[in-house]
């Protein structure tokens, strides 16, 4: 989709400033969130009336006549080989951006407080989720010694932990072999000596593998391929007893149906097999003394076609 070039009054830009999140957050930032957020460049404008219209025919059309593989276990080759891609950048002349997946900013819309907007940076929502980590890791993880990230792919969200936590030992996760010889080369060149990793399936929890008390778990956009197969993976945490877990992922629970963006995202989510479920069934378990939600909340920060980058954190009991 081409946008359209805006008329002179729409032409000047919009920019997101720390007291903007607060929405998203329901808190203001800390000042190291509201420094990350000054240095990224958040330009925007918003749409005209026939983009918009021209981005729910977009989305509507994607809905009715497929194009978009679903998600599970018939993606993992895909996986590997889009994890496979980045390896071979892995290297002594390494840079931060090389980790970073390609899916991002494959779109010029994305989707803010429930509207629409037009980013002028291809980084753009990229940065929006790095903003969302920010804040979490930061309100979560300074003090964490082990940080744990099931469906790590590259381990860029990572770098994010070691950002607010130089001490703590990160583990990346993941179930394609690509992901963990990523991780592997990183900490043989150096670039993180405290960064380790472990082939794991979240379809089929490998319950010999142990976490180490007081851990922190992560999951970012990962649990969202497991559709409604996440129950086996819920239950290996709740073995583990990790301190906590914080999950950035589309929560269909969070958003409502009755508002017409929501309502695509609801059916995209259904179209592509994306986690359902999760949050009501931490809601039973919580019921029956299982665990404790800390925060169950939607940033409403998504892409063009899903409001996909909502927050979950639990502890067990």
């Amino acid at each position: 989709m081409l946008l359209a070039e805006p008329n002179a009054a729409a032409r000047c830009d919009d920019r997101l400033e720390p007291r903007d999140f607060i929405a998203a957050f329901g808190e203001a930032p800390s000042p190291y969130v509201a420094a990350r957020i000054r240095d990224y460049d958040f330009r925007y404008r918003r749409l005209e009336a026939a983009e918009h219209d021209a981005c729910l025919r977009q989305i509507a059309d994607v809905l009715r006549n497929g194009g978009h593989a679903p998600a599970g276990e018939v993606r993992f080759a895909s996986w590997n080989d889009g994890w496979a891609a980045h390896l071979g950048q892995v290297a002594e002349d390494f840079r931060f951006s090389s980790l970073v997946p390609g899916y991002f900013g494959k779109y010029p819309v994305l989707r803010w407080q429930r509207q629409f907007i037009a980013p002028r940076d291809r980084e753009f929502e990229y940065r929006s989720l790095s903003v969302i980590e920010d804040w979490l890791f930061d309100k979560y993880l300074r003090h964490a010694d082990n940080v744990y990230e099931f469906g790590c792919g590259t381990g860029h969200n990572l770098f994010r932990v070691r950002a607010v936590n130089p001490a703590a030992a990160l583990w990346g996760l993941d179930w394609t072999p690509a992901s963990q010889e990523i991780l592997a080369r990183l900490n043989r060149l150096g670039i993180d000596r405290n960064l380790f990793g472990h082939r794991f399936d979240l379809f089929a929890p490998d319950q010999g593998f142990s976490l180490a008390p007081g851990a922190a778990v992560v999951t970012v956009a990962a649990l969202e391929q497991t559709g409604e197969r996440f129950r086996p993976f819920v239950d290996y945490l709740l073995r583990q007893k990790p301190a906590l877990c914080i999950h950035i992922e589309p929560i269909a629970e969070l958003l409502d149906p009755d508002h017409p963006l929501d309502s695509l995202s609801l059916a995209y989510f259904r179209h592509r097999n994306y986690l359902s479920g999760f949050l009501d069934h931490l809601r039973l378990q919580e019921a029956e003394g299982r665990l404790k939600i800390q925060m169950a909340r939607r940033t409403s920060i998504g892409s063009l076609f899903i409001d996909g980058y909502s927050v979950v954190v639990w502890s067990p009991v």
